[in-house]
């Protein structure tokens, strides 16, 4: 029996997967956020580095692309997840997606896994083509290991994170409404300098733009956060992975609510 559970389970992940991945929208998002980077033409040395890139090594240049990288992708990555839920709705196929032999957790988690990653995919190709940038200009292969040690640590955490909320909140907001509500937030919560005149999060372990992980684990103080410890790294990310946990939990709890009440 549970091994059937599980396999419809992956079933729901495969199908969502497909669903998101032959967005049109979804490949031309990233790609002009791609090319407004800078990442194609300039060989992925992105423009923000101060000075010469090439005076860092390896390890910190690596974690500058990830930080960078993070400025605005997230933005794009929540924005599309956010109705992956009401598309099912207006497309009037939520009624039959309930009939089907598989609980309606699973089936949300399900969803979850597989449009996050197909959203994430485009976003890692890019960023991979930021890594060989790195390599062209470093020539030095350990830039590899090290930009997807830092995507992991640095960008993970807060992209599991954004993608919880972005496929809870529109099942109780309108979906336009949550998309700017959370560009507004990333901006706010996550850019805003600690001198700003505005009360921001983006100083606190709870910014999943990972500037507490860069500093703490990898030394980067060019950004907002300085001098972070590793326990500081490592709080954000249990903070970020268990705030994940509790939407997803609450999400499932709101959809067996509504179905008890239908």
């Amino acid at each position: 029996m549970m091994s059937i559970q599980r396999a419809k389970f992956f079933g729901v992940v495969k199908y969502e997967f497909r669903m998101q991945i032959r967005r049109v929208s979804l490949w031309i998002t990233f790609l002009c956020i791609a090319l407004f980077y800078g990442v194609i033409g300039k060989g992925g040395l992105f423009l923000f580095f101060e000075g010469n890139p090439l005076r860092l090594t390896p390890l910190l240049l690596t974690t500058q692309w990830t930080r960078n990288f993070m400025f605005l992708f997230p933005v794009a990555f929540g924005v599309l997840l956010a109705d992956r839920l009401p598309r099912d709705r207006r497309r009037k196929v939520e009624e039959l997606l309930l009939t089907l032999p598989i609980t309606s957790h699973n089936r949300l988690i399900g969803k979850y896994l597989g449009s996050l990653l197909a959203t994430l995919l485009p976003m890692f190709l890019i960023y991979l083509i930021g890594i060989a940038g790195l390599l062209y200009g470093t020539h030095n292969i350990i830039v590899i290991p090290y930009g997807l040690l830092t995507f992991v640590v640095i960008a993970l955490p807060g992209l599991l994170f954004v993608g919880a909320f972005s496929i809870a909140c529109p099942v109780v907001l309108w979906v336009p409404l949550y998309q700017l509500l959370f560009v507004g937030y990333w901006f706010w919560g996550n850019i805003l300098g600690p001198r700003s005149l505005i009360p921001s999060l983006s100083t606190t372990i709870l910014t999943p733009i990972g500037g507490y992980m860069a500093s703490g684990f990898f030394g980067d103080n060019m950004q907002l956060i300085e001098h972070a410890t590793p326990l500081q790294g490592l709080e954000s990310i249990l903070l970020l992975l268990g705030i994940s946990v509790l939407v997803l939990y609450s999400l499932c709890k709101i959809a067996t609510w509504q179905q008890e009440r239908q």
